[in-house]
């Protein structure tokens, strides 16, 4: 009987633990397929890691301009442009009611805020196809999480697998 029990509930917490990740999983898919797109302006780091294989280290022009009290803030406001080009246009503890603008939640990474990821990974020996990439796209869901898609070229055109 306690056996049984004991069956159960690690069958139980498998399952919550599968329908966690799998609701992650759709919402990732859902911000991919209809998130807003936003093209921001790369800072380029070191592109190599041993351990972790081929990457970029990113940094992104907008954290450069983010002020000292970022940390009492929530999101980035975007301005973006006909070409979904973004700017800095304010910080915030609210979601934008402006529909021209772009609210990006902020991550706090190596002691610095940022708008991005750290990194873009890229298949082995591909490397000189990112090296000289100047923006990198986003798809932005309501709630601000940016997720980063790929990297651009300086015309806005999609660089490495996801350019076919």
């Amino acid at each position: 009987m306690i056996l049984t029990r004991h069956r159960l509930a690690i069958a139980a917490a498998v399952l919550l633990v599968l329908a966690t990740a799998g609701a992650a999983i759709a919402q990732f898919e859902h911000t991919l397929k209809t998130g807003r797109v936003v093209n921001i302006a790369l800072a380029p780091l070191d592109p190599r890691s041993i351990m972790q294989g081929d990457y970029m280290a990113l940094a992104y022009a907008i954290d450069r301009e983010l002020p000292e009290d970022a940390a009492q803030y929530k999101y980035a406001w975007l301005s973006v442009d006909a070409r979904q080009l973004a700017s800095l246009h304010s910080l915030s503890n609210s979601l934008p009611q402006q529909p021209q603008l772009v609210a990006v939640l902020l991550r706090r990474r190596d002691g610095i805020f940022s708008v991005g990821p750290n990194a873009f990974f890229f298949a082995e020996g591909t490397g000189a196809l990112y090296e000289q990439a100047p923006y990198g796209q986003f798809r932005v869901d309501a709630g601000g999480k940016a997720l980063l898609v790929s990297l651009l070229d300086e015309n806005l055109q999609l660089l490495g697998e996801n350019s076919r």
